[in-house]
């Protein structure tokens, strides 16, 4: 039997603000919380806070706690981050299937950040109803008080039209960095990581003054406490979901399959009755096989088609047929400027007059920076504090506002994960957040306005804030406030 799991949105608009799977899905978040103990660390393997604690947990010492073999195995900044997370709400999605006694039961997804519906922004009403299990106070008071996330449906177009799952080459993605071994936090982020991703999670758990500096801090804010929100599953539903819809939109978009050190590679999470379920990524890539699939995996309008048809066999690509992808080019750096402090809001210059080794494979000239693609490589991002997402612009002209010159807007930067990036210990370098962004169009753009530097260019950080519906929260409220302190190791631009 196939079960498909459905948008949480058109359930509520559909069924009211309590849908039937809601309903079903609050009594099982009871159940499994009374399986937990009342002090101490989680025991039960089956049990809502040890659930929580296989994504994160925090240690006596600030570091993550390994004490048991399955906590703190998320995977983050590297591309084993999706196919890892569809294991982790496929052992749930069992959990609660057994909790329930019902084998038919299936996750909603929250599309949280939909182009075509603002509407679907907002938290469901069920989620924000504080006499239930769904809710918690260690959750955004925005979010709770039914605020609309903000905009960032450039981001998810941006996402969707990345051409490449995985590197190891530093260029945009939208899976993430190559590793060998799996990492609680690789460094390294896809698109898809950072935008929707890290920051719905930023979103939902923290809350930011007008400056962009949070000062309230819940469970979805932190890798430690995520899993702890009953909002976190139906996000990380949605984000499976858009990994088949990126798949789906271009038969030239693969997985990285033909590589072992990721296609072989095993994760193991608890059962119903006890031991433990392990599955290699090779077994987890078909949904179908799975035992479920998606009410949608349609393609938002604005995700550009695949620019040149493959033909494999025929018009359409069978099941196993070779799709063949040429080699892209190893991004060569024309530029960098190290050790930048990003304030509020802070404009850099990057000089781009001589090549400088990221430790990247440099196996060819470096292009013009007026030729081919051009990569924008923001590394090493560390700090404790910051907002939760930086629109990133080129070139803004002197004196003007960057908000008012969308089209030099390259993407954006998502800050969830920071801290535990920036932690060290025997197993973390505390090396920050990377993301690299594929500013190629603001490129096309400002070359069509002559005002492209191939020897600087001006990058700006802008702190996308939050719009409270009516009254802002009272700052009182705050808990944990503390200004914004990120800094990146390294901002650098490469060219293919």
């Amino acid at each position: 039997m196939i079960r498909t799991r459905e948008d949480v949105w058109t359930l509520t608009r559909a069924e009211g603000n309590w849908p039937g799977v809601l309903v079903a899905y609050e009594r099982a978040v009871g159940l499994l919380r009374e399986r937990d103990p009342a002090a101490g660390p989680p025991t039960n393997p089956v049990g809502w806070r040890f659930l929580a604690a296989i994504h994160g947990l925090e240690g006596p010492d600030g570091q993550p706690d390994t004490s048991n073999d399955l906590w703190s195995n998320c995977q983050h900044g590297s591309w084993y981050f999706l196919a890892w997370h569809r294991m982790y709400l496929l052992a749930f999605e069992l959990i609660v299937q057994d909790v329930l006694q019902d084998d038919g039961w299936a996750l909603p997804y929250w599309y949280a950040i939909d182009p075509e519906d603002r509407g679907r922004a907002i938290l469901p009403p069920a989620f924000r109803d504080d006499t239930t299990e769904l809710h918690t106070d260690k959750r955004s008071l925005l979010a709770n008080g039914g605020s609309a996330l903000p905009d960032l449906s450039q981001s998810l177009i941006q996402t969707l039209d990345a051409d490449l799952f995985s590197t190891a080459t530093g260029a945009s993605t939208f899976g993430g960095g190559e590793r060998s071994t799996p990492s609680f936090n690789g460094g390294e982020r896809g698109l898809l990581e950072g935008v929707p991703h890290g920051a719905v999670h930023s979103l939902v758990g923290n809350d930011y003054d007008q400056s962009g500096n949070p000062y309230r801090f819940g469970w979805m804010g932190s890798f430690y406490t995520a899993g702890l929100d009953p909002v976190f599953w139906l996000h990380h539903a949605n984000i499976d979901r858009l990994w088949q819809v990126w798949l789906d939109q271009d038969p030239a978009h693969l997985n990285p399959i033909d590589d072992p050190a990721w296609f072989d590679t095993k994760f193991s999470f608890p059962l119903p009755g006890g031991g433990l379920l392990t599955w290699k990524i090779g077994d987890v890539l078909d949904t179908a096989s799975l035992g479920y699939n998606y009410e949608s995996t349609a393609a938002p309008p604005a995700v550009a088609p695949p620019a040149i048809p493959v033909a494999v066999g025929g018009p359409d690509i069978g099941l196993g047929e070779e799709v063949i992808v040429p080699e892209s080019i190893p991004p060569q750096v024309v530029g960098a400027t190290l050790d930048v402090p990003l304030a509020t809001s802070d404009t850099i210059d990057v000089p781009m007059s001589e090549p400088v080794d990221l430790g990247l494979a440099l196996d060819a000239d470096v292009a013009t920076a007026g030729a081919g693609r051009v990569l924008l490589r923001i590394e090493g991002v560390t700090g404790t504090a910051a907002a939760p997402v930086y629109e990133v612009y080129l070139n803004v002209p002197p004196g003007e506002a960057p908000t008012e010159h969308p089209e030099l807007r390259a993407g954006f930067f998502s800050t969830f994960g920071m801290t535990e990036a920036s932690q060290r210990d025997e197993l973390h370098d505390g090396s920050g957040l990377t993301t690299v962004l594929d500013v190629t169009p603001v490129r096309d753009v400002l070359e069509r306005q002559r005002r492209w530097d191939p020897g600087r260019l001006q990058v700006s950080f802008i702190p996308v804030i939050p719009a409270p519906e009516g009254q802002e929260p009272e700052l009182e409220e705050a808990v944990d406030a503390r200004p914004a302190d990120l800094r990146a190791g390294q901002i650098a631009v490469l060219v293919t």
